[in-house]
């Protein structure tokens, strides 16, 4: 029965093209999973609320910028844990005046605008235009957030905002970094990467 599949398939589509169509399966597969693996998890931990906020923000901006990328389901589905885990506790316990929030999403902004994309290397390179582009994109969505916080002293959520923004500042520096080294080390060494 698999064969007779194969065989049906192959007729409609080339090798190239079931290769494709296999990855975007496998890919939503895992996005879809660990989201909602994640959200037991912190519905466990009494935060399933924040956890969808969170997620919300990061992905309104993630989507453009890129950050750390792990080569491995369970590497990623812990990174992504850790990550809005910590957004979550810091914007519960660190609340930063309006003002400063206000002028380091300003800075934040700049940053992203300034900062070229950091792709996954399962993905090809951004040409400099598309690189330009979706560095753009996510600086004007930081920038949107410093107008909301700018007009809204205080809404929900705010706080955790706040933070995941700034998390994702910092953590695609911290990939900005570890991708030139990496290249550097390629180059220089001829060394291959190690899978986490």
């Amino acid at each position: 029965m698999k064969e007779e599949i194969k065989e049906i398939l192959l007729k409609k589509y080339t090798k190239k093209e079931l290769a494709r169509l296999r990855y975007l399966y496998v890919c939503l597969f895992h996005e879809i999973s660990k989201f909602f693996l994640l959200y037991v998890i912190f519905f466990l931990l009494h935060m399933g609320h924040e956890y969808l906020a969170a997620v919300a923000a990061l992905l309104s901006i993630r989507n453009f910028t890129g950050g750390i990328h792990l080569h491995t389901y369970w590497g990623c589905l812990l990174f992504t844990f850790f990550f809005l885990f910590g957004a979550i506790v810091v914007s519960r316990t660190i609340a930063f005046a309006p003002p400063v929030q206000n002028l380091v999403l300003l800075a934040g902004g700049l940053i992203l605008f300034f900062t070229e994309p950091v792709t996954s290397d399962n993905r090809p390179e951004l040409t400099k235009r598309q690189s330009r582009i979706y560095g753009s994109i996510g600086s004007a969505v930081t920038f949107v957030y410093f107008l909301l916080f700018l007009s809204e002293e205080t809404f929900t959520f705010r706080n955790l905002f706040f933070w995941v923004i700034v998390f994702q500042i910092l953590q695609l520096i911290a990939a900005k970094i570890h991708k030139k080294g990496d290249h550097h080390e390629k180059n220089s060494t001829k060394s291959t990467r190690v899978t986490l």
